[in-house]
């Protein structure tokens, strides 16, 4: 590594472990902060190849691809929800609501974002093929990483030596196991599965039930005993995203599998007693087309890192978490945001080893605590009809009704002036995103800016 630095810190030699979401974004982010660094990102498959489903961008990630220019490409095939609505699965009564277009942007600065998975992958990789200074391979199958010099090692028997490797492949992270302090980790099933389908527009019109969601900027959750249901427009409103998640364990379904087949009469089974918006949905999802994914966890490992720095774990291969707060492509943002941020305080070799590991104390901490909520939001979705599920829904109505009494003023401005004055202080206390201070921590947050505010306040560099 050289010793010189500028601006942006020392330039380094970075290879970039998979080109999903991680992997993209962490090349995106420092390839950006230092136009010396020389980027190479290596995907085993020979083309992209993200499963094709639908997720949520919130504030906390908008923000991030706001500063890397994807807004316009954003709002060529993402949508925006003005809030989503929670129902009870009996009877469609409203239990809760969460707004998030425009008092998105009034609360945490940027908009939230629905969006095709396959859409948002394709667009990072056409952000990242801008930059001079990152070469993308395909059909490059990561073996083997030395922890102690960053050297990546290849089933085609090419070495790719780095000052400096990220490890941005999944759950089943190889590079994983070849940190010391996290050999032998492994993913950990999580006793819930989730069916999934996206339907085409056209047919969501066919049905006069279904027919209005496509043109509703609500997203919907319908919550019950032992399962819940999520639907919502993505690829410009041209398909309908459907999750149904089932908090117990599908036998022979392999874990962090996304695309297992499923049989589509066993979901609609699901769901056939529940009300007729969700079993209209679940008629409209053919044989073929249904999808198991049985869910898993990473659990928190000693560190992100490689005592010499030169490895570096980022998304699910750190830190695979529950999908319930809808921030796992937002962790992965997160991580590659703040670790560009870490990377540009270097001011000589001597710096990673250290630098480093504040990285990664840095990135735990929050991520740990945002597992916890995960975990909250989880058991809140598929509560059985009795006292707790009673005192979830008394707690959520009191929330829907503050909502509503925001929004009963007539002109717009009223409502966002009303909206700012009671705006939530973050609340790392709270176990679920539907709570209005633990969605100010979780959305709220600038990973930007916190990174460089800690870098300047608590790092040691160069002494």
């Amino acid at each position: 590594m050289s010793s010189n630095r500028d601006q942006h810190g020392i330039p380094l030699k970075i290879t970039v472990i998979g080109a999903g979401i991680a992997g993209l974004s962490s090349a995106i982010a420092l390839a950006d902060s230092n136009p010396n660094h020389q980027v190479t990102v290596l995907e085993s498959n020979t083309s992209l190849s993200e499963f094709g489903a639908g997720l949520q961008l919130f504030p906390n990630s908008t923000r991030i691809l706001n500063k890397w220019g994807l807004t316009p490409s954003l709002e060529k095939v993402a949508v925006q929800s003005s809030h989503m609505s929670f129902r009870r699965w009996e009877d469609n009564t409203e239990l809760a609501i969460n707004m998030n277009n425009p008092t998105s942007t009034w609360l945490y600065g940027w908009p939230q974002w629905q969006i095709y998975r396959p859409d948002l992958q394709q667009m990072l990789f056409e952000r990242l093929k801008q930059q001079p200074n990152v070469t993308v391979l395909f059909g490059e199958s990561v073996v083997s990483v030395d922890h102690e010099t960053g050297t990546v090692n290849t089933s085609n028997g090419d070495d790719f030596e780095a000052d400096l490797a990220v490890a941005a492949d999944g759950i089943w992270s190889r590079s994983r196991q070849c940190l010391p302090a996290s050999k032998g980790v492994a993913p950990t099933p999580y006793k819930e599965h989730h069916y999934r389908a996206v339907i085409p527009r056209s047919r969501m019109l066919s049905n006069p039930v279904t027919a209005p969601l496509m043109s509703s900027p609500e997203t919907k959750a319908w919550v019950g005993p032992g399962v819940f249901v999520l639907g919502y427009t993505v690829a410009s409103n041209e398909l309908y995203n459907v999750v149904i998640g089932v908090p117990r364990p599908r036998e022979g379904v392999p874990l962090g599998r996304w695309n297992n087949p499923a049989d589509v009469e066993t979901m609609r089974g699901l769901v056939s007693e529940w009300c007729e918006e969700v079993r209209a949905l679940a008629s409209l999802v053919h044989q073929g087309e249904c999808v198991s994914w049985t869910l898993g966890e990473v659990g928190p490992i000693p560190s992100y890192v490689s005592t010499s720095g030169r490895l570096a774990l980022v998304g699910d291969a750190a830190h695979a978490l529950l999908p319930h707060a809808a921030q796992g492509a937002g962790m992965a943002l997160e991580d590659a945001a703040s670790l560009a941020e870490f990377v540009g305080h270097l001011t000589s070799t001597e710096d990673v080893p250290s630098v480093m590991e504040a990285w990664s104390g840095f990135r735990q901490a929050r991520v740990e605590h945002l597992r916890s909520i995960s975990r909250g939001t989880a058991v809140d979705m598929t509560l059985p009809d009795g006292e707790l599920q009673i005192a979830r829904d008394v707690k959520w109505s009191a929330i829907r009704d503050h909502q509503r009494a925001q929004l009963a003023e007539l002109r717009i401005d009223r409502v966002r002036e009303k909206v700012l004055t009671e705006r939530p202080a973050p609340d790392p206390a709270c176990k679920s995103t539907v709570e209005p201070g633990g969605r100010m921590w979780v959305h709220g947050f600038d990973v930007s800016e916190e990174s460089r505010k800690f870098c300047s306040e608590c790092l040691e560099v160069g002494v």
